[in-house]
């Protein structure tokens, strides 16, 4: 009898999660990647955009008791923002989001329409033949200059024997730019390592920034256990 208790007693614990302020903001940061989220049982989740060019890996500090699948990440996002302090509760086909006596009824998506928010495969970094760091406020003035001036590309290159990031527009030459030094120590090698500007969706933070020769590239937060991957433009050039 006592087994049998067990057993419905286990069965009848609900699946509940409250998330963070970094969740959400994580979330949000998920949602400029793909609009579709497929989450895993655990802390450690992943998303990778539509058309495979970004990747962003993150540990959070929730363990989410469930797997689940949604169509509009914003939609839920902006579901959560209706509530003080909302508790998600996870049934087989739909979750129910709660505050006190207010509830909304948030149904799932079928995990086979957003398989493309997840990658097929693990992946793993090849090796890297550039490697600087780059500060918060150094990421946001390449941003804003990149926003300002209208320049749609990012260069990673070598200067006088360091490493610059330039923002402009790699299709036309007499464009305007923007340069800002990242690093004073190049590796022994000619370089310019082209990613879009609009790929840079990360996280507010300073990074770990890591490029392959095979045209990936990594960014890694100093503080918060999440990493991006993204890829670099086909006329990036590498000779070492």
């Amino acid at each position: 009898m006592k087994n049998i208790m067990a057993t419905m007693t286990t069965k009848s614990e609900k699946k509940t999660m409250k998330l963070s302020k970094r969740s959400i903001d994580i979330l949000k940061n998920f949602s400029s990647i793909n609009s579709n989220l497929h989450i895993v049982q655990g802390k450690n989740q992943v998303i990778v955009s539509g058309p495979k060019n970004i990747m962003c890996e993150v540990e959070f500090e929730e363990d989410f008791p469930a797997e689940f699948a949604l169509w509009d990440l914003s939609k839920f996002l902006g579901t959560l923002s209706l509530f003080d302090d909302p508790e998600l509760e996870f049934l087989d086909k739909k979750m129910i989001i709660s505050n006190g006596p207010t509830n909304v009824v948030f149904h799932y998506a079928e995990p086979k329409l957003v398989k493309g928010c997840r990658p097929e495969t693990d992946f793993k970094m090849p090796e890297s033949v550039i490697d600087f760091e780059i500060s918060n406020r150094e990421f946001v003035e390449i941003q804003r200059a990149s926003s300002v001036l209208g320049l749609p590309d990012l260069c990673v290159t070598n200067n006088d024997s360091g490493i610059d990031i330039i923002a402009l527009d790699k299709n036309d030459p007499t464009s305007n730019s923007y340069s800002i030094r990242v690093s004073e120590d190049a590796p022994n090698a000619t370089f310019k390592m082209y990613l879009k500007a609009e790929y840079l969706k990360l996280l507010p933070g300073d990074y770990e920034v890591s490029i392959a020769e095979k045209g990936i590239s990594q960014f890694r937060h100093k503080t918060e256990k999440m990493t991006y991957h993204i890829a670099m433009s086909a006329a990036s050039v590498y000779n070492g």
